[in-house]
């Protein structure tokens, strides 16, 4: 998974956004700025909790859908509309739950980096 754009301010009010590790030069003032100078661990935690939120999201209605639909092929097509059931209600009640908590966990874990012109 690619890490998330990495935005800068320079002094002189001008803001870009880069990917990790690489380095952004201002256009208006020319100080160059190096993003591989955060720490990796904290892009890596916020890697991590990227990840579990796109699993927790897409993982149960896919586990849904892999008991479901052999069931509604064999048996009926009852459980094809159980899955929708399913799938509509996990979507509308617990996604969003799941979405806050992943938005305040990274929120409190963010963290401003203090970094310097080259």
């Amino acid at each position: 998974m690619q890490a998330p754009p990495i935005t800068l301010q320079c002094d002189c009010g001008e803001v870009g956004s880069v990917p990790y590790g690489e380095r952004w030069t201002c256009a208006a003032c020319g100080k160059t700025w190096d993003t591989s100078k955060i720490p990796a661990g904290d892009i890596d935690d916020l890697l991590r909790s990227v990840r579990r939120y796109r699993l927790l999201a897409i993982g149960p209605p896919l586990a849904f859908a892999a008991v479901l639909v052999p069931l509604a092929v064999m048996v009926g097509l009852q459980f094809a509309l159980l899955l929708f059931v399913l799938v509509v209600s996990y979507g509308l009640f617990v996604l969003p739950r799941v979405r806050d908590r992943a938005t305040q966990r990274v929120h409190e874990t963010k963290r401003r980096w203090e970094l310097t012109p080259e």
